[in-house]
């Protein structure tokens, strides 16, 4: 059968069931981006690591297994975590997740490689601190000015949510330090990431998850957020500047990592997916035997007190044919579902129309109300669903699809918008209109 979904230049497996990205490194020039993956079915029900590698970030190379849950503290699943290279060698640390009559424990482990293609687990792991429910998983791992730190996701006995820290000389012996931060994360948190992007400031990412009160409930929660402040290496404690706010608008994004590449970039990947079950069970990708992927990678920064994405550079290298618009309305035909549009104008603050794939996505900017959406049909219930966030103006839009993902960066990069879509292969046409004052839409096939 011939695959109307199928992605081009965005990371999917080719078959089975991938989730959170993991241990984004780069390490003896490749980069090893790590996942999630139950490569026995398309649903939850096993998790190990897999492996894409690749030298230039367009280019990857599926290397399947990298870690396997086979021993006692990770039998019942190598769970997210982060990778960090010292002394010529890979550290790869990860939740083992355990599971006894219904009940869970939890492990922090750490497996390591001098060559980044054998994984040798230590034997030593971290244990949930009493403070805590074995709700406790994902440790992100850096280097600080004379220590080692670790973040871990946690949820407290009071079932709130919280960020965990831990301080090491060696990356072997770990002291649980405190709870670096516990305000506004619900009843868990989940992949956390602390890094930053100039001296004055720092990210905190946190996924806050709202936990079902019964046992055995569906309809978790969830959704990745980001604080600036700063983390005090002394007290051991993050002040944030601010409140929560969303990383991303559109429909699918989640469980985002962080890492600095060798050009010195902070680089930014998320799970294109925030799907409720039953979005998942009917997911049109399923019937050829996987689900899910992975966002383009994104470079972050921090200007004007604002978090800043952009598509990697690398990205510019798959275009091909180009077409640039300028009338104040028309309409034209894609070459195929990978595509990129690049909007400028000058008028930044009229009303913008834009229909994708035959209405298969639309995005509006109403500049009266500052508002801007994109808009998609449910492949559950067939009703039309939209996403919407406020700004001030629409000057700029970078939209990149792959078949059946979309990602739309708004005002070089103030905001995006990271939405899955599905349509049929021969839905081509585009419709536009808002184009006045030297407004331009250029279209380049991928």
């Amino acid at each position: 059968m011939r695959n109307p979904y199928k992605l081009t230049y965005h990371i999917e497996p080719e078959r089975g069931l991938l989730n959170d990205p993991n241990g984004l490194i780069w390490f003896k020039g490749t980069y090893y981006f790590f996942h999630q993956w139950n490569r026995f079915d398309t649903n939850h029900s096993y998790k190990e690591w897999g492996l894409f590698t690749s030298t230039n970030m367009i280019d990857w190379t599926n290397q399947n297994t990298a870690i396997l849950p086979d021993r006692h503290w990770d039998r019942n699943g190598v769970y997210s975590g982060s990778g960090i290279e010292h002394e010529d060698e890979m550290y790869l640390f990860y939740t083992g997740n355990v599971k006894n009559n219904g009940g869970r424990k939890s492990y922090q482990c750490v497996s390591k490689s001098v060559n980044g293609q054998t994984f040798v687990k230590e034997e030593k792991v971290i244990e949930t601190p009493t403070a805590f429910t074995e709700h406790f998983r994902d440790p992100k791992v850096w280097r600080g000015s004379d220590r080692w730190w670790m973040i871990v996701g946690a949820q407290t006995k009071e079932r709130k949510g919280a960020v965990a820290l831990f301080s090491s000389g060696d990356l072997s012996d770990w002291t649980y330090e405190n709870i670096l931060y516990d305000q506004q994360l619900d009843n868990m948190c989940e992949c956390p990431d602390l890094f930053s992007l100039n001296d004055r400031t720092d990210i905190l990412v946190c996924c806050p998850q709202v936990i079902p009160e019964e046992e055995g409930a569906t309809g978790i929660t969830s959704y990745a957020a980001f604080l600036s402040g700063k983390f005090n290496e002394q007290t051991k404690q993050f002040k944030p500047n601010g409140s929560l706010a969303l990383i991303d608008y559109g429909f699918d994004f989640y469980a985002p990592q962080t890492f600095t590449d060798h050009k010195g970039r902070r680089i930014m990947v998320g799970w294109m997916s925030r799907m409720s079950e039953e979005e998942e069970q009917l997911c049109p990708t399923k019937k050829y035997g996987y689900i899910h992927c992975l966002t383009l990678p994104r470079v972050i920064t921090w200007e004007n007190d604002r978090l800043i994405q952009l598509p990697i550079e690398e990205v510019k290298q798959l275009r091909k044919t180009e077409n640039t618009f300028t009338s104040r309305l028309g309409d034209f035909e894609l070459d195929s579902g990978r595509f990129e549009l690049e909007l400028r104008r000058e008028d930044s603050t009229s009303d913008f129309y834009l229909s994708l794939r035959n209405g298969a996505i639309e995005i509006r900017y109403i500049g009266e109300k500052n508002e801007f959406s994109i808009t998609r049909e449910n492949w559950v219930s067939h009703t039309r669903e939209t996403k919407v966030n406020e700004i001030q103006n629409l000057s700029q839009m970078s939209l990149y699809s792959d078949s059946s993902t979309i990602e739309v960066f708004v005002n070089n990069g103030e905001c995006v918008f990271s939405s899955r879509y599905f349509t049929e292969e021969h839905q081509l046409r585009v419709e536009y209109q808002g184009l006045q004052h030297n407004g331009k839409l250029k279209y380049y096939s991928i």
